[in-house]
């Protein structure tokens, strides 16, 4: 995700000189406290170049404006170096890795905030060479224009193309190209899963009811099925009565007529006849 943060969001160039494979989660290694209390900070390292110059991302999630983010901005990027140069992960005879401050807002305004300290604060001209210049980059969700990303292998922008979709249909579109290109990857198989439970368990229509899934394809829904009939074979045999069985066999059946399952590929994965099915649900 991170990785395609930077190859969607950030400019071109800069993204194609980082080694994403260098990418490395640094959550952790530091001990100040006014740090580690920032749950929702992300930070990484990464290798930038030809050179062994390691950017820090900081990502900072925010659900409405924070006038005070400049000054924030500021004083984390502060405390990183210090406690680079306190722990021995960089010398103080070098120069300071650099760090590139990014802020996500999924708020309903729009971010209204200076994204310099330098805009925030008043200076004579006379002194004005004095003013800090810490800029930092607000990726502001719900306002991105996504169609130059919709035909691109982005996890970033597909997350952030579900937080604007309003709609049922698109949300559904949306999941089934996901899915799609996910599939071709069995690495991706544990963050497709992710987004299965996210549909599953999160994502409602407006009378409360699951949407469908776009996310269930042959082998989740084949894992999903073996599990299922696991639950009711099991249930059946405590009940101990002939009824249970068949019970469970419909539940079944409903399961997977709800995850948007034609009767044809039911009677294929259960070997029942489509009639018997068609009955049953």
């Amino acid at each position: 995700m991170m990785a395609d943060l930077i190859s969607g969001f950030l400019d071109p160039g800069f993204a194609a000189a980082c080694d994403v494979t260098t990418l490395k989660r640094c959550n952790g290694s530091y001990v100040t406290d006014d740090l580690r209390e920032r749950e929702d900070d992300l930070i990484w390292s990464v290798r930038y170049g030809d050179r062994t110059l390691i950017i820090y991302l900081l990502i900072e999630f925010q659900s409405t404006p924070d006038p005070t983010m400049p000054i924030r901005i500021m004083s984390y990027m502060a405390l990183l170096w210090q406690d680079l140069i306190r722990t021995g992960k960089h010398s103080v005879r070098k120069q300071l890795p650099g760090i590139l401050p990014i802020v996500l807002y999924n708020g309903e305004s729009p971010w209204n905030v200076p994204d310099d300290i330098g805009a925030a604060i008043l200076m004579p001209d006379p002194v004005l060479r004095f003013r800090p210049s810490v800029p930092y980059l607000v990726v502001d969700e719900l306002r991105l224009t996504m169609h130059h990303l919709d035909e691109t292998r982005n996890l970033a922008a597909s997350l952030f193309g579900l937080e604007q979709s309003s709609k049922t249909s698109d949300l559904f579109l949306l999941g089934q190209r996901l899915n799609a290109w996910m599939s071709t990857n069995p690495d991706l198989d544990p963050l497709r899963r992710d987004f299965s439970l996210f549909f599953e368990n999160t994502l409602k229509t407006d009378n409360n009811k699951p949407l469908p899934n776009p996310f269930c394809g042959e082998t989740m829904l084949a894992e999903k099925v073996k599990r299922w009939t696991a639950e009711l074979k099991a249930e059946g045999k405590a009940e101990g009565k002939a009824e249970g069985i068949a019970e469970g066999q419909r539940r079944l059946l409903k399961r997977m007529k709800a995850f948007g399952m034609p009767i044809s590929e039911i009677a294929e994965i259960t070997g029942l006849p489509e009639e018997e099915i068609r009955h049953l649900i």
